[in-house]
């Protein structure tokens, strides 16, 4: 499992910080990802493809079963055989599998409009950026947040609604909770004889990270479908990798948490089928939107460039197509392959801002690109990068 990781880091990294002496040290640790593999081996049970055994419950008893052989079974074999002969059909194989497995994976799928019985095509959670110079503390921002969100949800369109009081009741509840969790540990490491590292115990990211997480779990209850926030980002991951789904927290409008299909499933199990909104049709229909999200949204703030994440982010929130498909067109644009584009692109290796966590940068012929700009009519100079 930690070579599959390594060799995952290596093929996404866009930077040169890739380092191999971080992987033979995680290697050489022989209790790091005790929790990881049990969490992998007991999935694989549940869906039938590992022989049940008993597993380790915590990294101290790991070595009891070093030498334990975990047998695959036979519709495990199978998949195996077949994710490695086509990993396209092996993973649509998969995701009939965990849809007769979860039923969080199927009710996320419906909530972001990936399945025939969705009732929205997205399901959105308001958030509020922390400001210091607003919010004087976490309690005042706390009393912003809770507002923000009733009144977003009032506005309607976010694809689940609530009652003023169930969004008050739910957001404070969750994160007094927590709040008065971390106060406890704190205290008992104060009163521990190991010295502890002296920090606050709600620094600014750390009350807005609460917030999201209590109105993503807000959000999922109301639609109809109760989950925690780190199964909600499991499946959204999970979701953008098979191409079902996509998210982003920089969608052009207010600050918030965006999650949209990218396709349908029908059916599940052996019977799964799927239409995926992937190609060079719906390549050119984003190409063609990007004027117009350039100039009705990035462009009204005079900027001559803009970060190609945040230009990602609004023209696959536009088109409910995923990442990958914004930069096959951006590649087909560069390459000159759309002959009446009507319209220059101009990218450029200057960093304007950080790349979000949840972004990924663009890359093209083995360089990274940070910002773009659109120009009113082809210019081979503007488009061809030395």
């Amino acid at each position: 499992m930690v070579a599959q990781a390594e060799q995952a880091a290596y093929r996404n990294e866009q930077d040169g910080s890739f380092d191999p002496a971080r992987w033979v040290a995680q290697r050489s640790n022989p209790s790091k990802y005790v929790h990881n593999t049990v969490d992998v081996l007991k999935e694989l049970m549940r869906l039938g493809w590992m022989e049940r055994h008993a597993l380790p419950s915590s990294p101290r008893s790991a070595y009891a079963h070093a030498h334990v052989t975990f047998e695959a079974t036979a519709a495990g074999r199978a998949w195996t055989e077949l994710v490695e002969r086509d990993p396209l059909a092996g993973y649509n194989a998969l995701v009939g599998v965990l849809l007769d497995v979860h039923p969080q994976f199927e009710g996320f799928l419906r909530l972001v409009g990936a399945r025939p019985d969705s009732t929205t095509n997205h399901l959105t959670v308001p958030l509020l950026r922390y400001e210091g110079s607003t919010h004087g503390d976490h309690d005042e921002f706390l009393h912003a947040f809770v507002n923000h969100v009733v009144e977003a949800v009032r506005q309607g369109d976010l694809g689940w609604t609530a009652e003023p009081d169930t969004v008050r009741r739910a957001l404070h509840g969750y994160v007094d909770a927590a709040v008065r969790r971390a106060e406890t540990r704190a205290e008992h490491l104060a009163r521990s004889e190991k010295p502890a590292r002296q920090s606050s115990v709600l620094t600014r990211k750390r009350s807005a990270a609460l917030c999201e997480e209590a109105a993503v779990r807000l959000a999922f209850t109301s639609a109809g479908c109760p989950m925690d926030y780190i199964s909600h980002e499991l499946l959204r991951r999970w979701c953008r990798f098979l191409g079902l789904a996509n998210f982003s927290y920089y969608a052009p409008g207010p600050h918030a948490l965006r999650l949209w299909a990218t396709g349908t499933v029908c059916g599940r199990g052996s019977a799964v089928s799927f239409t995926r909104r992937v190609g060079p049709d719906f390549r050119n229909k984003a190409l063609a939107a990007l004027p117009r999200i350039w100039r009705d949204g990035l462009g009204r703030s005079g900027v001559m460039y803009h970060p190609v994440w945040q230009v990602r982010a609004a023209v696959c929130w536009d088109q409910r197509i995923s990442d990958d498909e914004f930069d096959a067109a951006l590649a087909t644009a560069y390459r000159g392959e759309v002959p009446e584009l009507g319209f220059g692109i101009h990218l450029d290796e200057a960093s304007l801002v950080r790349i979000p966590a949840s972004a990924r940068p663009f890359s093209l012929k083995g360089r990274v690109f940070h910002v773009m700009r659109l120009e009113d009519s082809y210019q081979e100079e503007e488009v061809a990068v030395p």
